[in-house]
């Protein structure tokens, strides 16, 4: 199977001059998360609501802002053919941990693939020796997590300082209450690190606490969840990782689309 078979051809863009206010009513009106910069029909790089969310702090009025999509987006961006095999660009997806990879031909852009587009069609068709793997031999045992009354700075700086996106919320039970992204915080205060770093921002949120960011009741999934069942629920949740829960729902792990990417890999299949 090709990159083209599954790619998106129908590819919103904007340019580096356009604001990202325009940026954010595109990802809003398409229902999108991901949009190529162009530059003379070539990608100059990529914008996500990563991005966006990283610089919320200085877009006060989406309308009117002077930020541009050449200040935020992430440049230079990693790109696929039409033509590449699917296994190879998801590969490049899992490796750089990726959302998107625009699809470039003869150096115009003709199309995007996303992790959405990608597992979408993946669960639709048979997985190479299915039984083989589950949600406990592709999770990470022992995620990082924090309390509900925890303070948020903490979880920044655990965030921050370990270099991951999630942070399972357990009460005294180990039992999971809730989800911390960095698009959580980064919705409420900005990015993170500059929350670690200025003064005023950080005595704004001194006393703020994990929960009253997080994602309460997550969907969680048991370790013998199937490939299958993984990729649904990371496609309907749209979260991007999924707490693993013992019988007594105490948590034993995490498992991300990343660590579903990986075990799709042609090499680790078997």
């Amino acid at each position: 199977m090709k990159v083209s078979d599954i790619m998106e051809p129908n590819v919103a863009t904007v340019a580096e001059a356009d604001s990202v206010g325009l940026a954010l009513h595109l990802m809003l009106w398409h229902g999108i998360r991901h949009l190529p910069v162009v530059r003379d029909g070539q990608v100059a790089g990529v914008i996500s609501q990563s991005d966006l969310l990283a610089s919320a702090s200085e877009i006060q009025d989406p309308e009117s802002t002077e930020l541009t999509v050449g200040e935020v987006m992430s440049s230079p961006a990693l790109t696929t053919s039409p033509y590449a095999p699917l296994a190879d660009a998801a590969a490049t997806m899992a490796v750089h941990k990726l959302g998107c990879l625009p699809v470039e031909d003869e150096g115009k852009l003709v199309g995007i693939l996303t992790t959405t587009d990608l597992l979408s069609k993946v669960a639709h068709y048979p997985l190479p020796n299915p039984d083989a793997a589950s949600a406990g031999t592709v999770m990470h045992a022992s995620p990082y997590v924090v309390r509900p009354d925890g303070l948020l700075l903490d979880a920044v700086a655990t965030m921050a300082l370990r270099g991951v996106r999630h942070l399972v919320v357990v009460d005294g039970l180990e039992r999971v209450v809730g989800m911390v992204s960095d698009r959580d915080i980064r919705a409420a205060v900005g990015r993170p690190t500059n929350t670690l770093e200025d003064a005023k921002l950080r005595d704004a949120v001194a006393n703020m606490r994990v929960d009253a960011v997080m994602t309460p009741e997550p969907r969680t999934v048991p370790a013998d969840a199937t490939l299958h069942s993984l990729i649904d629920a990371l496609i309907e949740d749209r979260f991007g990782a999924l707490p693993v829960v013992d019988e007594e729902d105490r948590l034993v792990g995490i498992v991300s689309y990343i660590d579903v990417l990986h075990r799709l890999r042609p090499d680790n299949a078997s």
